[in-house]
């Protein structure tokens, strides 16, 4: 099936319209500065000569390289442009059966002085091209004030889930990266990180959905990749940000960034200190059934509230040195210091008890933990003729953190507490986890095309301990029960190659990525082992081919893996109460996915997107009874049988007046779950769902910018249940002062005060319903101010090849 209907799109993408496209052409270039660095990721216009009005758009990579598809015979202007630099302009003329040559745009250094400008419009927020969308994040007025995984939870087709703070792409796992390199996380610590990157420091995000065979195979969504703020000259300057908010809870902002280039060499770091304080509440309700007539025999009643304070210390520091014209080298590292302290309580109150008719379980958790998180990576990148590259790169990476908690539950009835019934248990929960990685890539330009070939191995080493202790008369003593000690070793080992090239108006690129993985976890306490060994091949296509002026047609193709975290495979046991517990699953098995999209773009500007995805093993959290007939819920991961999913996405933007910019984007989708490997659950959980997300852009008078924006999410599939529908909607504005040195931006978030989740689960022994909010009603300032000389360049980013794996702690 998936081979017919994959030539059946190819055959249509390679031949429709072809006496339209019989003429056009490829524009392609770089854009590099007056010193001749690359410009990276620097906007690129192609004009009509007549009126200056827009044919086509797009962005340059990371060496500056830009291409533009399907340009019609005719007489245009090329334009090239990049904050902090004087854009440029270049006519061209392009005629009919001629190849253009590569085009070469540099630009100078912005003056010294700047005279007052008066913006009239307002960029657009969302710029699509075959294989990404890109999100404008620096030009808005929500561009401060948010954590970055903020950020990301408005972004189209990306959800954040509010409990486990986990991120996916079109509704599926995806991989982080930040500059091109990853961030090595997942989970809580993924989250702990993004939400100590402030938005002030963002300039774009990209969500590639068909990324490449050099992309590692993980993340079956696709990849996010965050582009932090970058300025491209010799000097030194800096930016100092302070920030503050809050309504019923607070968070404060401070923060420095320096940078200095000199000839061949760039040193670069920076702090940041967060600190936050918020609550997160929850009630829910679950029924025990019975029988055939599902029949409630019980009912538990829990709620719940969590207020938490957080102190965050956050660095990184780099350099870049171009040792020769053909040889540079970096090094980068970045590290994160996290304290929490929090206090839970909880209460479950038992209905249809007839042993204690309105009795309550009480619990009161103390909480306290610490968690270390560095990164670094040591790259070459050398030329080695006019045509090839090779790059390596070696990274090590390490995560430790370490958690106490005490808790004490009381069984209360009309009575009195019950004496015997509580539970007094305090544990410590260190874990440590370590990754080494390294990677050799080589490209070499081709008559015919491009062609990139790599190899790359990591090795992971995971220590989890659990350290239990229940109060006894006599004192606090070991519980042999929950105390355990994990350990899991894993090796990876991968090779992929890539062509990209162009045949008759049809570009392409194709790769293959072969990944051999090993894997061990050993339950030290029962010695019990659990190995895995599997060879995956992971294909890649993407065909992208004009269809008019500025219109193309792209079609892609890939199978990619989600592997599970460290913590999904841990198989501690995780007490809330006595009547509730979580607990991983060292046997999980990968999830592979196929996906196929269809995307065509009307005049570079609106996009409708169709997409089919096809994922075995789906890796869910599912709770249920731990027996029949048992009061106890437990919540284990487990591997649900299949996920189908068809999609619809388009993204509108317009512009009523020049002061005014609407972006529409939606996302709708029909996902059905196959659940025939679950016990009492339902075959399938299907249905039909949508996105709606719109924002309003304006320049008004004074030098002000606002924006009011919002989103719609109707009630969803996700797993083994049902989420409720909710919406938000969020106010912002910014203005600048001293020649555009001082920025102001404030924001107000979910004003109506309306963003919750709300999920349901039918088992045929269990039906929950639960109701989770968390602090999305806020109000925050912050200032932000450049120091120093304004023309400098921020050090490359480095790539990291340890990225898939520390995406996977938890």
């Amino acid at each position: 099936m998936w081979t017919r209907f994959s030539l059946f799109l190819l055959f249509i993408a390679a031949n429709v319209c072809p006496a339209l496209r019989a003429q056009q052409v490829r524009v392609h270039g770089t854009v590099l500065t007056s010193n001749r660095e690359p410009v990276e990721f620097a906007t690129v216009l192609l004009l009509q000569a007549k009126d200056s009005s827009s044919v086509q758009a797009t962005v340059a990579d990371a060496q500056g390289a830009f291409s533009l598809r399907g340009v019609a015979p005719g007489t245009y202007q090329l334009r090239a442009s990049f904050i902090g630099l004087v854009p440029k302009t270049q006519a061209l003329v392009l005629v009919a059966g001629a190849v253009p040559p590569a085009i070469t745009l540099q630009l100078a250094a912005m003056p010294q002085q700047l005279a007052e400008v008066q913006v009239t419009a307002s960029r657009p927020r969302i710029t699509q091209l075959p294989d990404r969308l890109i999100l404008d994040v620096a030009n808005t007025p929500l561009a401060a004030g948010y954590t970055t995984l903020e950020v990301l939870a408005k972004a189209p087709g990306v959800y954040v889930d509010p409990r486990s703070e986990s991120v996916s792409l079109n509704g599926k796992g995806t991989m982080v990266v930040v500059d091109g390199k990853r961030t090595y996380l997942s989970g809580s610590e993924l989250a702990a990180f993004l939400k100590s990157l402030g938005s002030q420091e963002i300039q774009k995000v990209e969500l590639i959905t068909s990324p490449g065979a050099k992309y590692d195979a993980e993340g079956p969504g696709g990849v996010i990749n965050i582009i932090t703020k970058k300025s491209l000259l010799d000097g030194t300057r800096g930016s100092l940000t302070l920030g503050s908010g809050g309504m019923t809870n607070s968070r404060q902002t401070a923060g420095i960034s320096l940078n200095h280039k000199r000839g061949p060499l760039a040193l670069y770091g920076g702090y940041t200190l967060a600190g936050r304080q918020t609550q997160v509440s929850e009630q829910a309700q679950l029924d025990y059934l019975a029988g055939p007539e599902r029949a409630v025999t019980a009912t538990h009643l829990l709620t719940s509230a969590t207020p938490t304070r957080q102190l965050g210390h956050t660095f990184k520091a780099g350099l870049d040195w171009q040792a020769s014209p053909k040889t540079s080298f970096n090094l980068y590292l970045r590290g994160l210091r996290t304290a929490r302290t929090s206090t839970t309580e909880a209460a479950t109150r038992l209905l249809h008890y007839p042993a204690a008719p309105d009795s309550v379980l009480t619990s009161h958790t103390d909480a306290h933990s610490n968690a270390t998180q560095l990164a670094s990576n040591l790259g070459l990148r050398q030329q080695l003729d006019s045509a090839s590259t090779l790059t390596a790169d070696l990274d090590y990476s390490y995560y430790e953190s370490g958690q106490n908690n005490l808790v004490r539950n009381a069984f209360v009835t009309a009575q009195g507490e019950v004496p015997g019934y509580g539970l007094q248990l305090r544990n410590y929960l260190p874990k440590a986890i370590r990754i080494v990685a390294g990677q050799l890539d080589y490209e070499r330009t081709l008559r015919l095309g491009k062609l990139e070939l790599g190899a790359k191995h990591s090795y992971v080493t995971s220590e989890n301990d659990a350290r239990y202790e229940l109060l006894r008369p006599e004192g606090w003593q070991d519980d042999a029960l929950r105390t355990n000690f994990f350990s899991y070793q894993e090796h990876v080992s991968a090779a992929y190659a890539t062509f990209a090239g162009k045949r008759r108006q049809l570009e392409y690129r194709v790769g293959l990525r072969l990944e051999q993985t090993n894997s061990v976890g050993y339950l030290h306490t029962t010695d019990a082992q659990a190995r895995r060994s599997y060879l995956s091949l992971f294909p890649s296509v993407l065909l992208s081919r004009a269809v008019g002026k500025g219109d193309y047609l792209s079609l892609a193709y890939g199978r990619r893996i989600q592997r599970p975290s460290y913590q999904d495979l841990n198989p501690f046991i995780y007490f809330q109460d006595v009547y509730t517990y979580s607990q991983g699953n060292p046997f999980l098995r990968p999830e592979f996915t196929h996906a196929l999209d269809l995307t065509y773009t009307l005049r570079s500007t609106y996009v409708v997107a169709l997409g089919y995805s096809q994922t075995s093993d789906v890796i869910a959290w599912v709770t249920q009874r731990e027996v029949p007939g048992s009061l106890v819920t437990q919540s284990r991961a487990e591997n649900l049988n299949s996920q189908h999913q068809w999609t619809l996405t388009a993204t509108v933007p317009v512009s009523p007046r020049k002061w005014w910019t609407v972006t529409n984007a939606l996302q709708a989708s029909y996902t059905t779950f196959l659940l025939r490997g679950v016990a009492n659950a339902p075959r399938t959980v299907q249905g039909l769902a949508a996105v709606y997300s719109l924002s309003n852009d304006f320049v008004v008078p004074g030098g002000w910018n606002l924006s009011a924006s919002g989103y719609f999410q109707s009630p969803l599939p996700s797993g083994v249940t049902q989420t409720r529908g909710q919406y938000s909607v969020n106010l912002g504005l910014q203005k600048k002062f001293r020649q555009d040195r001082l920025a102001l931006r404030v924001l107000y978030n979910d004003v109506l005060r309306t963003a919750r989740a709300v999920s349901l689960t039918e088992f045929d022994n269990l039906r929950s319903r639960s109701t989770y909010r968390w602090d999305s009603n806020f109000f925050s300032a912050t200032l932000t101010y450049q120091l120093g000389n304004q023309k400098v360049k921020v050090a490359n980013k480095s790539r990291s090849v340890t990225g898939d794996e520390e995406s996977r702690i938890k």
